[in-house]
């Protein structure tokens, strides 16, 4: 695999050789490459743990709008509440005061008496109590900035303790980097088999090929991502463009019959 990755980037006609590898082979390429545009994820996690600004403002928004209710304090560690509430944010998160119906689908975070609970499937995963939270008091209905940003912190303290959160967030990482990488595999075989017709070559050849020479816009991402340059990502289509055409290029069709 590693042979093929590096004869990818640096010799592309070569990667024609590559076509009669079989879709096992194939496959297992597919599946990994995109392993690589997971390394600024895993470089920020290991320096920085920390939930992210932007996670970090959907947390604030759905608290501010849904999360208030009257009668519904914690004093003393203890909570006391008469109705209930329910937020959610950033797709995945959904927040509880008091016991509800839960989403399975989701991180179920739940105010309880003394503690805050996660659910994962309706399953506990892990509890703290408000003490340890820095949440010994805390009224639902206050407007007041201090008194929100207490239980903001204390719900982001909580969630960047779990390492199943990070679990899913690098998967969801991992799979939108697939997804684009075999659009990408995908777009450039099609155009290959429109704009590239003296060469009679079946479509799944074509995607083989692909699938190799694609392998520049991933280290293209990798580099504009570890420079913070996503802005520039045009930059990698043009590249992966211009592989296929130096590899088709190459490509030499000799008729039947000629020696």
């Amino acid at each position: 695999m590693f042979k093929r990755l590096t004869t990818s980037l640096s010799r592309p006609p070569q990667t024609v050789f590559f076509m009669k590898d079989s879709w096992k082979r194939i496959i297992l390429y597919v599946l990994l490459l995109p392993v690589i545009l997971l390394i600024p994820a895993l470089i920020t996690t290991f320096v920085d743990p920390s939930m992210n600004l932007y996670r970090y403002e959907l947390l604030t928004e759905a608290i501010e709008a849904d999360l208030r209710l009257d009668n519904a304090e914690i004093v003393d560690g203890v909570l006391t509440y008469e109705t209930t509430a329910s937020a959610s944010f950033d797709t995945i998160f959904f927040i509880y005061v008091g016991e509800q119906t839960l989403n399975r689908n989701s991180f179920n975070f739940v105010f309880e008496q003394n503690d805050l609970v996660l659910y994962i499937a309706n399953q506990e995963a892990d509890r703290e109590s408000y003490a340890n939270l820095n949440l010994l008091n805390h009224d639902f209905s206050s407007t007041d900035p201090d008194n929100l940003r207490s239980v903001n912190l204390a719900l982001k303290s909580f969630i960047e303790e779990q390492p199943t959160v990070i679990s899913v967030d690098l998967m969801a990482n991992y799979s939108f980097n697939l997804m684009d990488y075999l659009f990408v595999t995908f777009l450039m075989s099609l155009m290959m088999l429109v704009f590239v017709t003296k060469i009679k070559m079946p479509f799944t050849l074509r995607f083989k090929l692909s699938v190799y020479l694609s392998t520049v816009w991933v280290a293209s991402e990798l580099i504009l991502s570890l420079f913070h340059a996503e802005s520039l990502e045009f930059l990698s289509i043009l590249l992966v463009y211009i592989y296929h055409i130096i590899a088709y290029r190459s490509i030499k069709v000799i008729n039947k019959g000629v020696i």
